[in-house]
């Protein structure tokens, strides 16, 4: 069965599958966004030589790109490793069928070499070699240097499959980061040996033998891998998993409240799904370094945007896919001795405690002055008081059920995406920019930082009305929710 017949049945999949056009629709929706994110790399790639230049005059614009190749390559396996879902073919009912294995097994090895994720060479490196030659350089050193990129980074695609069968990435970003403090004390130059490494490549253009016998090496690794699971029987062998036991007594001064609380955090700890959104979060602190160190931003209405994420990964990541994250069990819940109060109750203290652990790690923000601090307390605030209660409103219509032992399926997964519940982003975000902007007209900066604040403590005050009203709104969509939940496909 050749290529071809292989994206046939999955064109039978799509149109198969229920209300396919609005998947269909979604798709389009995702491509044209593709398309927009692929003309902002391709104008950045063409733009890489003279920021460069301007910017680094003393040496060569080449080999400036090839000290920060390194973090490149870096940046791209661990964005890979979050967010990346490998393609995933039912095997099967192939074997049943008088179809080679081999076949099947490059089939697969296409899906993961036509990724989006592989465009970047493209984009952004084959543009920087197009421009290199215009400006003289010997097109046998360009070129070859973009083919060792491309083999670079097409190996680092197929590494990030082992990640996830194994554990390598704990001692890949722990060798990072010895290199990064060798690097920084001058101990042992292991970054900028790496770059130089990219150097002799581009100097010596027959090097690119290298890069590619490691993409041959790390392609017929992973065909090999794939060969030894290719079997009927495979994944019918059920695992024997280690239940993380956490017992957490330090909640249980919570009251009532804490059960659920405790059930929540197991959740997080047990289930990769729920860890992956946790550990996007946690990059979420570091959002501020776009806008706070820049003087174009320097108390401007952007800096709220950045107070807000700073401090509010927690609630935009895992906050908006209440009640999803119960959906496996969702039935279970409303069966007991439960009140939907409680309930919502412990989503807000949890997402409360997380805002305020976010305030507390800000505090390095120091380094950028009162006023950035000031804004962020003042955002975490906001978020507390009314952030919180709109994510839970939001919860309302997010009826789409999450399988948590799977990873997100980054770009591929439509069926994750819900227009009313992005929707509501907008007031979590825009809301506290204009507030901000309304007592900056009046009293200047600290006036648009005390209208936060007095919006924050209003949403607190009023939190049990506020949370009688949520959970009014919870209780009229209850059937329509549990009914979602048990006949949806989790995603």
């Amino acid at each position: 069965m050749p290529t071809f017949s292989f994206r046939a049945l999955n064109k039978k999949k799509l149109l198969r599958t229920p209300q396919w056009e609005t998947k269909l629709a979604i798709r389009l929706l995702i491509g044209f966004f593709v398309l927009y994110m692929a003309a902002s790399f391709l104008l950045v790639g063409v733009s890489i030589y003279f920021i460069v230049d301007e910017t680094v005059p003393d040496q060569p614009p080449i080999l400036t790109v090839n000290q920060f190749l390194v973090y490149y390559f870096f940046g791209e396996l661990l964005l890979r490793y979050f967010l990346q879902q490998l393609p995933v073919t039912d095997i099967q009912s192939f074997l049943l069928l008088p179809i080679p294995k081999r076949r099947i097994i490059r089939n697969v090895l296409l899906k993961i070499t036509l990724s989006l994720y592989n465009l970047g060479p493209f984009l952004i490196f084959l543009p920087f070699a197009i421009v290199l030659i215009v400006k003289g350089v010997a097109p046998q050193q360009a070129l070859s240097w973009w083919f060792s990129v491309l083999a670079l980074v097409l190996s680092i695609n197929f590494l990030s499959f082992f990640i996830r069968k194994t554990a390598w990435i704990y001692p890949i970003v722990g060798g990072v980061l010895i290199g990064l403090f060798l690097e920084q004390y001058e101990i042992v130059p292991v970054i900028s040996g790496a770059g130089q490494g990219l150097q002799w490549l581009y100097e010596h253009p027959l090097g690119v033998l290298a890069p590619l016998a490691l993409l041959a090496l790390m392609g017929r690794a992973t065909a090999r891998f794939l060969i030894k699971q290719c079997y009927l029987d495979t994944g019918l062998q059920s695992r024997r998993e280690r239940v993380l036991g956490m017992r957490l007594h330090f909640l249980d001064r919570l009251g009532e409240d804490a059960p659920l609380i405790k059930n929540d955090l197991r959740l997080i700890f047990r289930n990769i799904r729920a860890r992956q959104v946790v550990l996007m979060a946690v990059l979420f602190l570091f959002y501020g370094l776009i806008f706070f160190v820049q003087d174009i931003y320097a108390e401007s209405p952007m800096w709220v945007f950045a107070a807000i994420f700073t401090t509010g990964g927690f609630m935009l990541t895992y906050g908006q896919n209440v009640p999803a994250w119960d959906s496996e069990y969702y039935a279970l819940l409303m069966c007991q001795n439960l009140s939907y109060r409680g309930y919502l109750k412990a989503k807000w203290l949890l997402m409360t405690l997380s805002i305020v652990v976010s305030a507390i790690l800000c505090i390095p923000y120091l380094y950028f002055g009162l006023k950035v601090y000031a804004l962020i307390l003042a955002g975490a605030l906001f978020n507390i008081g009314l952030g919180t209660f709109i994510t839970l409103f939001s919860g309302t219509a997010n009826r789409t059920p999450i399988k948590l032992n799977v990873k997100a399926k980054a770009f591929e997964n439509t069926q994750a995406f819900n227009l009313t519940q992005f929707l509501f982003v907008i007031p979590k975000v825009l809301a506290p920019v204009g507030i901000f902007w309304l007592g900056t007209l009046g009293w200047g900066f600290y006036g648009g930082v005390a209208l936060l604040c007095v919006f924050g403590t209003a949403g607190l005050l009023l939190r049990n009305t506020l949370l009688d009203q949520v959970v009014k709104r919870y209780i009229k969509g209850k059937h329509t929710t549990l009914n979602a939940f048990t006949k949806t496909p989790n995603v």
